[in-house]
């Protein structure tokens, strides 16, 4: 008798493990789904209207600043020697050199010719 009610909860256990793999997968199949949805939907709308998705800008912004980052470093080095960092070079030039002034619109169709 106990050897029965072992090989029962055995069975039971693996059907469990078997269900939650399931799950897992569905749910893994799930977000890929979304994911591709999502993918596709900002694309025709990056063709369609000329804005770029969101994800593509935040994805710009950390990339400049990356380079930014490797081409200056942290720390500079003062005139001095020393290692201020928050010493800042100033600008040779202080002059505005050109100016154009464009009217913002708040939500543009499409791109404003160049």
């Amino acid at each position: 008798m106990l050897e029965k009610d072992q090989s029962v909860a055995t069975l039971l256990t693996w059907v469990l493990r078997l269900f939650m793999v399931l799950i897992g997968l569905v749910l893994l199949m799930g977000f890929l789904a979304a994911l591709a949805f999502y993918t596709v939907w900002a694309a025709l709308r990056w063709l369609l209207t000329g804005r770029k998705p969101q994800v593509v800008m935040v994805w710009q912004q950390f990339s400049a600043m990356r380079q930014n980052f490797q081409q200056s470093g942290f720390r500079r080095q003062t005139p001095s020697g020393g290692s201020d960092p928050w010493w800042r070079a100033k600008p040779t030039d202080d002059q505005v050199v050109d100016v154009e002034a464009r009217e913002l619109v708040e939500n543009p169709t499409r791109l404003p010719p160049p």
